[in-house]
C-alpha cells in the first residue's frame, strides 16, 4: 500500500509543502544524512503555463536550503531537443532558481556516459554527475521530482515517470518516440527513482498540447499539491484527477505490472480530497489548407503522428496558410498520395 498526499493550497505554499512532508518525516528527514538535492523540474515545451509552477518550484528550494543541505540543483535535459538553458530562460526559471539559492543544472550540457536499461539490455547516453550522484552514491543524495499536472497527446498524462525521458541525452531518446515509448519511460525509472515526488497542481493543464491562445480553457485553477514516496501511485492519482485511469495510460500500467510501484487504485490510500476535472475532448485544430494522409495499420500518437499534430496546431495559432500534404504512418494509400497536391511532407521511417 502506498501512502499519497493530495494537500490543498489556501494560501502559503511553503506551509502546505511542509504538511505533506510531515506525513513521511519531514524535509529534516528526508536529508538527513544527505549532501546535495537534486530537483527535475518541467520545462516542456518552453511555455510557462505548462511548466512546473515557478512559485512551487522556488518555495521547494528554499524549504530545503533552510535544511542547511549542501546544495540544492534544479535540472532538465533537452525537453522537447531544445536547448535546457534556452527552456530555463524562456519560462523564467532560471532567474527564479538563482533567486532562490538553488543552482540550474543543464543535463544536456553534462558529459554523459553509458548506461544500460531495460530487461533486455540497451545502452542510453545519461548524465555523468546524475550516473555519481543518484546511481553510484544513491544513500548520500536525495532526488525529488517535480513535475507539471499536465495530459499529453503523445503519452496520455505527462508527469513525474514520463518527465524522466529527460534524464537521458536526446539522441538515446529518438528512436523511442514511438509505440516503444512507454516502456521506455519504464525502462528509465526502474533504474533511477526519485526519493519523492510532488505534483504541481497549481492550475492542471487538460489538454495535450495546448494551444497559445484561449489557454483559459485548460488552465483550470485546482491549487492542490500531490505528493508521495512511490512516483508510480503518485502518478496514477494525478492522472485519476485528470480523467484517466490506470489502464488509459500505458507507462503507468507496465509500471506497475512489472512492480515498479503501485498503479491500482486499490493498493494506494489517499489522504485529501480529489478535484474533479473533465476530460477536453477538444479537436486538435489544424490548418483548414493541410491535408493529413495516415496510415492505415499503424500511426503512433507517441511519436510522428502526435508530433506532427502538435506542430500543425502551433501552426494553425501562426495562422499557416499555405496548402501543405502530411503523410504519415504505416500503410498509406499510395494512390491518395499521388493525387495529392505537392508540397509533401513525409515524417518518419514508416511513411
Amino acid at each position: 500500500m502506498s501512502l499519497v498526499i493530495v494537500k490543498q493550497v489556501s494560501s502559503s505554499i511553503e506551509e502546505s509543502l511542509k504538511k505533506m512532508f510531515d506525513f513521511f518525516g519531514g524535509f529534516d528527514y528526508l536529508v538527513e544524512g544527505k549532501n546535495k538535492v537534486f530537483i527535475k523540474v518541467d520545462t516542456s515545451p518552453l511555455k510557462p503555463h505548462a511548466s512546473t509552477s515557478l512559485e512551487v518550484v522556488a518555495s521547494v528550494i528554499e524549504l530545503f536550503k533552510e535544511t542547511g543541505v549542501g546544495g540544492v540543483y534544479v535540472m532538465d535535459g533537452s525537453p522537447h531537443g531544445f536547448l535546457t538553458r534556452y527552456a530555463f530562460k524562456v519560462t523564467g526559471m532560471d532567474k527564479v532558481v538563482k533567486r532562490s539559492g538553488g543552482k540550474p543544472l543543464y543535463l544536456d550540457e553534462q558529459i554523459s556516459v553509458k548506461l544500460r536499461v531495460g530487461e533486455d539490455g540497451y545502452d542510453v547516453l545519461f548524465p555523468r554527475i546524475l550516473y555519481k550522484s543518484l546511481l553510484k552514491e544513491r544513500e548520500e543524495n536525495l532526488y525529488l521530482s517535480l513535475p507539471r499536472l499536465k495530459t499529453s497527446r503523445t503519452t496520455t498524462v505527462s508527469l513525474s515517470l514520463k518527465g524522466q525521458i529527460n534524464l537521458v541525452r536526446y539522441e538515446s531518446r529518438l528512436d523511442k518516440l514511438n509505440n516503444q515509448l512507454h516502456q521506455f519511460i519504464a525502462d528509465i525509472y526502474r533504474v533511477v527513482r526519485p526519493d519523492f515526488t510532488v505534483i504541481d497542481g497549481l492550475k492542471a493543464v487538460t489538454r495535450g498540447g495546448v494551444p497559445s491562445t484561449n489557454l483559459g480553457r485548460f488552465l483550470p485553477q485546482i491549487n492542490v499539491l500531490i505528493g508521495g514516496v512511490d512516483s508510480v501511485a503518485v502518478d496514477a492519482v494525478g492522472a485519476r484527477i485528470l480523467g484517466y485511469s490506470l489502464d488509459e495510460v500505458k507507462h503507468l500500467k507496465l509500471a506497475d505490472e512489472q512492480g515498479l510501484g503501485y498503479g491500482k487504485q486499490s493498493k494506494i490510500r489517499i489522504v485529501g480530497e480529489l478535484p474533479e476535472l473533465e476530460k477536453s475532448y477538444e479537436p486538435p485544430k489544424l490548418p483548414e489548407k493541410v491535408k493529413i494522409i495516415e496510415g492505415r495499420d499503424m500511426a503512433c500518437p507517441e511519436g510522428c503522428k502526435g508530433a506532427t499534430i502538435t506542430i500543425l496546431e502551433a501552426l494553425n495559432a501562426q495562422q499557416l496558410e499555405t496548402p501543405l500534404t502530411v503523410v504519415y504512418g504505416k500503410g498509406i494509400n499510395l494512390k491518395e498520395v499521388e493525387e495529392a497536391k505537392p508540397p509533401i511532407l513525409v515524417v518518419g521511417p514508416c511513411a
